[in-house]
């Protein structure tokens, strides 16, 4: 199927379901639930974004950076991590307007995303020192936003970075993939490559833990982690995808056991294009979903059988993240579109709540409610 033909199944899919958005919003939201994306305009001007879910409200704060992740730490104030390879994050307050930079040490740059310590005062970014070859977790000072010190991701390219719900480990995403900045994004080490998934110390920085999948092309990126201690991990491919297509795209590791492949038949994995971006876990339903870009869908798999479930069209689906009601999800896309996707019950469903066709949105979406 051409792609113009997919995007037209992709629109009448989406539109031929979709409910109005003031029907949508009116059911039991919360008094604040607010969705934080990185945007990009028509003009290549880069943009932090809220919108209030009650209000419609759409507030945008420019950047001097493409964004790729934002951490939302509380209604007026986010964070926005550049887009690998970045010199630049920021935090903005979209109340007073102020935008703050911080930069990485020289001969560093930020890879897109980090995470807070529980107490929030510590903030770890994902960073590569392309210098000496190798990946480091920043610390640095909320408050201040000024560098306190790193660790070793005991990897190259270190993309995601999460908290367990313990509060004393980190989990890293080293995608594996070596890159200079001479160089732009091209990649140098694809033969060679070794992706991981590391846990640390958050003390310390040792250690504690480290997993790797049987093919050494699957890059390990994006990851949520779930209350109970469940790690989801979203992978991008590296092969030949006209040569080979991989055995799977998600990995998913138990509280305390292995990580593993779920299991998707060569013609269910050969329409995602070997690329996944975010991905969120519901536990009620244990299902996963995964913007596909790409594949121009969302991707849903089920952790109870260990197996890819179904994908529904989307062109360029590019966020998500756990809806309001129970056994939803919120979805956004690079047209502008944010879609509320409903598993629960007999049809699954993904329903039109906002479009903003001036806007292109980034590969994540966080809800604080």
């Amino acid at each position: 199927m051409q792609r113009r033909q997919f995007l037209g199944l992709a629109t009448l899919t989406v539109f031929g379901s979709a409910l109005a958005a003031n029907e949508l919003l009116e059911r039991a939201i919360p008094k604040s639930a607010k969705l934080y994306s990185a945007s990009d305009n028509a003009l290549g001007e880069h943009f932090v974004s809220q919108f209030d879910l009650r209000t419609q409200q759409l507030q945008q704060q420019q950047t001097p950076m493409r964004g790729h992740a934002a951490l939302a730490l509380d209604e007026n104030t986010a964070l926005l991590f550049g887009r690998r390879p970045a010199y630049t994050c920021v935090r903005v307050n979209f109340k007073t307007g102020l935008v703050e930079s911080f930069k990485p040490s020289p001969d560093r740059h930020f890879n897109g995303h980090g995470c807070l310590s529980t107490d929030r005062k510590l903030l770890f970014t994902t960073e590569t020192d392309y210098a000496n070859k190798r990946g480091i977790i920043g610390i640095r000072d909320l408050s201040t936003l000024k560098p306190l010190g790193e660790y070793e991701s005991y990897g190259l390219d270190p993309h995601d970075v999460q908290l367990m719900p313990d509060g004393k480990t980190l989990v890293v995403a080293n995608g594996g993939i070596e890159t200079h900045p001479d160089f732009e994004r091209r990649k140098l080490n694809i033969n060679t490559m070794q992706p991981s998934l590391v846990y640390l110390d958050l003390s310390t920085g040792k250690k504690l833990a480290e997993y790797r999948l049987p093919d050494h092309l699957l890059s390990i990126r994006h990851l949520h982690v779930s209350t109970q201690g469940d790690v989801a991990v979203a992978l991008q491919y590296e092969g030949n995808l006209y040569k080979q297509q991989p055995s799977s795209l998600v990995a998913w590791q138990k509280a305390g056991e292995g990580l593993n492949l779920l299991k998707i038949a060569p013609q269910e994995v050969a329409q995602l294009r070997g690329y996944l971006a975010d991905i969120v876990y519901d536990p009620k339903q244990e299902l996963l979903v995964s913007a596909t870009p790409r594949g121009h869908c969302v991707s849903i798999w089920s952790t109870a059988t260990q197996s890819f479930v179904q994908a529904l069209p989307l062109a360029e689906a590019s966020g998500i993240s756990l809806g309001l009601k129970a056994g939803s999800f919120l979805v956004s896309n690079s047209q502008g579109g944010l879609y509320q996707l409903q598993t629960a019950g007999k049809q699954t469903s993904l329903n039109e709540l906002k479009i903003f066709p001036e806007l292109a949105w980034d590969n994540h979406l966080m809800l604080l409610a």
